[in-house]
């Protein structure tokens, strides 16, 4: 039987707010993204929780203190749909000199036994030096985060020691080791690989929590052209750049206006691009000859390491050839262009899986030119009102505004959720929610079970391939909700279907 590999996940600090001796469930007040981030990990992992609890030695708790509050934590992850395979406690105090306690690699050659995990594949994510050490101990990755104490604790954690703000960020890492036999020499030698590939104006696809993108080196004009070649795309079609810090975007524009960079300070890293009026470091084919320039700083660690390793901004279309569906997995990117680009780092699933949404600076009122991964509600929350434009373009202002875009090859037609459609043939149906009762089709592929906007979109791309490669006549897509992320769900669906609608069959 093969050996799995585990994720040994320490509790206050990492999973949950570090509050104290906690004595009852009520208590717990879980670090934000915790359930979707341990949700995109249990594929690849077994999950663990191992924990010092001294305060039971100390006398301030009881076992039965502890052990309720973990019952509590496993209870509610399950709920969610989150499997916690066993959790360990240390009751002691470290002068206690007992075997389980942190570093100690008690608890870990434990679950080895019990569960069949193989300890070298195995990686350990907490805020204390100790739980570093404990992964060392036994042949495995440690990541450090910064929530709980890991701010207090940084200074005294060794060289090259691989530190994230909180887990939703080790989870870029811990996927990419996954793919890369666990060892984080292996993922810094690709990364170090990559980076040197974009300096020589060579092509790189990397994952961002989006979709994954076709980088080259965004001021070289001869490497951009070899994004549109292999892409397919056409050069009238302007490319989004992906910078790493703040201080990269203002050496790329001539002006950052101040809503521009409040928008900025909410919502980078994240799936939101500014257009900001360009300076002659970026060469006119990036732009498609436009005065502004598309920026935006993804929530991806590997992305943002390429970035850092190779010490250029980066400019990126989708990854897939131009028209058809954005990739969401390298495997997607590997099936469409293989050996047309010099590196593809492997991050895992994109978590967000539609692209970002593009809000322009060039004119005097901020416009939104592309729904994205953020909604409009969001945006002027921060900003006030904006403008949109939603009508495509012969000659587009951004990326994603051609009226075709998007597309699977087996022709897609929309209608309603409640719509029942009849056509010959081989059919398939994307359903938002749970299929209807009229059921007809050869292959359903559902959204989201309990019709959940964001998973909805994080799941969009990778339905509409799976209904792709089913050899079907057509394919009927439901339109979902017409709020919030489900604006930009039917943005895509719209374009991938060309307009074709139920109606004008």
């Amino acid at each position: 039987m093969k050996r799995r590999a585990g994720l040994f996940l320490d509790r206050d600090g990492t999973i949950i707010e570090d509050c104290g001796h906690l004595r009852n469930g009520w208590q717990v007040a879980f670090i934000p993204d915790t359930v979707e981030t341990l949700k995109r990990l249990q594929d690849e992992f077994v999950l663990f929780i191992i924990t010092n609890q001294s305060g039971v030695a100390d006398g301030a708790l009881t076992l039965g203190d502890v052990n309720g509050v973990n019952n509590h934590i496993i209870s509610h992850l399950a709920d969610a749909g989150v499997v916690i395979q066993d959790v360990y406690v240390c009751p002691h105090r470290r002068e206690d000199e007992c075997l389980c306690i942190k570093p100690k690699p008690h608890f870990l050659y434990q679950a080895a036994n019990r569960w069949n995990i193989d300890l070298s594949l195995s990686i350990v994510v907490g805020d204390h030096p100790h739980d570093v050490e404990l992964a060392n101990n036994v042949g495995g990755c440690g990541i450090y985060v910064l929530t709980g104490h890991g701010q207090k604790h940084l200074q005294e954690l060794p060289p090259e020691s691989l530190v994230v703000p909180r887990l939703k960020e080790a989870a870029d890492w811990i996927l990419a080791l996954a793919r890369y036999n666990n060892k984080i020499e292996n993922l810094k030698e690709e990364l170090r690989r990559a980076g040197e590939a974009i300096r020589q104006g060579q092509l790189v696809v990397f994952p961002t929590e989006t979709v994954y993108g076709l980088g080259a080196n965004a001021c070289d004009a001869q490497a951009i052209a070899r994004v549109f070649q292999v892409k397919g795309r056409p050069r009238f079609d302007p490319l989004i750049v992906h910078i790493a810090d703040i201080a990269q975007t203002e050496s790329l524009v001539e002006e950052f206006p101040a809503a521009a960079r409040r928008l900025a300070e909410n919502f980078w890293p994240g799936p939101l691009t500014l257009i900001l009026p360009k300076n002659n470091r970026i060469p006119e084919i990036v732009t498609a000859g436009l005065p502004g320039v598309a920026l935006r700083m993804p929530d991806n660690q590997l992305a943002m390491a390429l970035i850092r390793e190779s010490g250029v901004p980066i400019a990126a279309p989708s990854a897939n050839p131009f028209g058809y569906i954005s990739p969401t997995t390298a495997d997607h990117v590997r099936e469409q262009l293989g050996e047309k680009v010099s590196v593809i780092l492997d991050g895992g699933p994109c978590r967000v899986g539609v692209e970002s949404t593009i809000v322009s600076f060039v004119d005097e009122q901020p416009r939104i030119l592309r729904p994205g991964g953020i909604p409009m509600e969001e945006i002027e929350r921060i900003i006030g009102p904006v403008g949109q434009i939603e009508q495509e373009q012969r000659r587009p202002m951004s990326p994603g505004q051609l009226p075709r875009h998007y597309s699977p090859q087996t022709p897609l037609i929309l209608a309603d959720h409640d719509e029942q459609v009849t056509i010959s043939g081989r059919v398939g149906l994307l359903s938002f929610g749970p299929s209807p009762r009229f059921n007809s089709y050869v292959s359903i592929e559902v959204l989201s079970q309990s019709c959940d906007l964001n998973e909805a979109a994080s799941n969009l791309y990778s339905a509409l391939r799976r209904l792709d490669a089913k050899n079907l006549d057509v394919i009927v897509a439901h339109l979902v909700p017409n709020e919030g992320l489900g604006i930009t769900i039917n943005n895509r669906l719209r374009k991938a279907s060309g307009g074709r609608t139920a109606e004008k069959l």
